[in-house]
């Protein structure tokens, strides 16, 4: 169920990546077929695929299986393959037998030939490259060509129990644990319609984003980088799909809704402790007299929403010192406690028939997204809370700076005769920030310890994605953009943080009869040269806007 949530989730996004994919992935079958009559570099190979039109079917085929930087199958990353080194490798003896033979074959011999064969071209090892042209070769194999990655996803497969422990006297290499990795995740997908082996290949590369390198590593997360780049969009994205997960496994028929257990707020220079916690603040009285009363803020009542499974066990605890903590307790442990916990909330939890599940996993996850995070002044802001965020749920509650005005009302849990605040364990804080905001020095060190940092870069691929399924005209945007962000990145006066999102020139609302080179003219002057011209301002260089132009493609 997991594997199909991820695609459903993600479709309308990978839409244009399943489509190029299955369409190499179809011309390689003819030309495997064709094969049996014919050599690798004759054109009648590439009959009823997309290259049989080609002036050079061969030369754009060996180009876009070996050398491109997307090629329907997966990104080429940071390995590179030169045009010179591509030109010899179509050269040297017994390429043509190679290739044929990872069309044709595309077995674990065929692939360690491959490898041999490229490593004695002596242009280094470029396992990625070596992965993406056996995988472009065979549905067998996953788009996650990448081992480090691929593993990532391999191993949390068999953690969560969603294929079988692969055995250690099988083969450990990258493409044996693929060829068990599909076959066993195409199993259980069996009969779910809309699902083919392109669809399943790109599933796990979609489950080493968002799932075996998550936000599970830790609950508070600060996505980073250039503005435009979907840091926010992202944030949303897979905190929904996680919540899909959770409530297929654990609620799953129930009424709980994504848009409860999400909340989004805008940090801004003026953002105070009093509005994301609490504080004094007027209310008019039944005599229409304004009082200044002690009101929650934002997240303190989102906190309350979330923590209250913890709150009614905290309560138990205090009368049955036995109890298992929070992290071990599982459900069979309470389940003498059902008519304490009678909440609507308990319901479902003791409708589970895995007893033995945790409660801590049990319970549902809440997501608290902050955009542009480091726009206010977070010591302000957060306050105490600063203790909390290092640690979790009732054991690290604290008293905030308005304990003693709190009422049940206003109040998380009574400790004692005080009430007392904490976040809950279910809660995942994902802040976002663009990092050429000169705000950014507002995380000191205590609190980028804190947190986990993650850097979103412009993606030219999935951009490159986009275009084709949506207009396949403007497709060399992609490239342009590329190559613009190479040359901002190695700008002493700009670098890194000054490149340009992609989502720049994803939405655009430019008529579809526009040509390459119009639309890329209006990109330019609408979106791109203004903002480059906001970096450039005041530094001396307005100059370089000329040679970035040049790089985008503008002449």
């Amino acid at each position: 169920m997991t594997k199909r949530l991820i695609i459903q989730n993600r479709k309308h996004n990978l839409i244009g990546w399943y489509n190029e994919y299955k369409s190499f992935s179809e011309d390689i079958d003819k030309i495997s077929v064709n094969l049996a009559t014919h050599n690798l570099r004759d054109n009648a190979t590439y009959v009823g695929t997309s290259f049989e039109k080609r002036a050079n079917p061969f030369d754009d085929f060996i180009s876009k299986l070996l050398f491109e930087l997307a090629n329907g199958i997966s990104s080429r990353g940071q390995s590179v393959l030169s045009g010179e080194n591509l030109i010899r490798f179509k050269q040297a003896q017994g390429f043509d037998d190679i290739i044929k033979n990872i069309i044709t074959v595309h077995d674990i011999n065929s692939y360690e030939e491959l490898k041999k064969w490229w490593i004695n071209q002596q242009v280094g090892n470029n396992p990625v490259l070596i992965n993406r042209a056996i995988a472009a070769c065979s549905q067998e194999l996953s788009s996650t060509v990448d081992e480090g990655k691929f593993n990532q996803v391999f191993y949390w497969l068999q953690k969560e129990l969603l294929i079988p422990i692969y055995p250690n006297t099988q083969p450990q290499d990258w493409y044996s644990k693929n060829i068990f990795t599909i076959k066993h995740i195409t199993a259980g997908l069996a009969g779910v319609p809309e699902i083919d082996k392109c669809w399943i290949s790109i599933c796990v590369w979609e489950m080493y984003v968002n799932i075996s390198n998550p936000f599970s590593l830790k609950k508070q997360i600060v996505k980073y980088g250039s503005p435009g780049t979907g840091k926010t969009f992202t944030a949303k994205q897979n905190t929904k799909l996680l919540f899909e997960i959770w409530k297929d496994e654990f609620a799953n028929g129930s009424t709980f809704d994504f848009n409860n257990h999400i909340e989004t707020v805008q940090f801004h220079p003026s953002y105070t402790y009093e509005d994301f916690l609490e504080g004094l603040r007027p209310k008019l009285d039944d005599n229409n007299q304004a009082q200044l009363i002690l009101q929650n803020g934002i997240f303190k009542e989102f906190c309350i929403e979330a923590g209250k499974w913890e709150c009614d066990i905290a309560n138990l605890e205090a009368n049955i010192p036995k109890l298992k903590k929070w992290k071990d307790l599982t459900i069979n442990d309470i389940e003498v406690f059902k008519s304490e916990l009678s909440g609507n909330h308990w319901k479902y939890i003791f409708n589970i028939s895995d007893k033995e599940k945790k409660i801590a996993d049990a319970v549902p996850p809440f997501f608290f997204v902050i955009d542009e995070i480091n726009r206010a002044e977070l010591s302000r802001v957060f306050g105490e809370l600063m203790y909390c965020l290092e640690y979790r749920g009732i054991e690290g509650a604290i008293k905030t700076q308005y304990a003693h005005l709190n009422n049940p009302d206003t109040g998380m849990i009574k400790i004692g005769d005080d009430f007392q605040f904490f976040i809950p364990q279910n809660i995942y804080l994902i802040g976002t920030m663009n990092t050429i905001d000169r705000s950014v020095e507002s995380f000191d060190f205590a609190l980028r310890r804190r947190f986990r940092w993650e850097e979103v870069m412009p993606d030219t691929t999935l951009l490159y994605y986009h275009l084709l399924q949506h207009n396949s005209k403007w497709i060399s945007l992609s490239e342009n953009l590329k190559n613009l962000n190479k040359e901002i990145e190695k700008e002493p006066l700009l670098g890194r943080d000054f490149q340009i999102g992609h989502a720049y020139l994803w939405d655009l609302n430019y008529s579809k009869e526009l040509t390459m080179t119009e639309v890329k003219n209006a990109v330019w002057k609408d979106s791109i040269a203004p903002l480059l011209q906001e970096y450039l301002r005041g530094t001396g260089r307005e100059d370089l806007l000329i040679k970035f132009a040049n790089k985008f493609g503008i002449n």
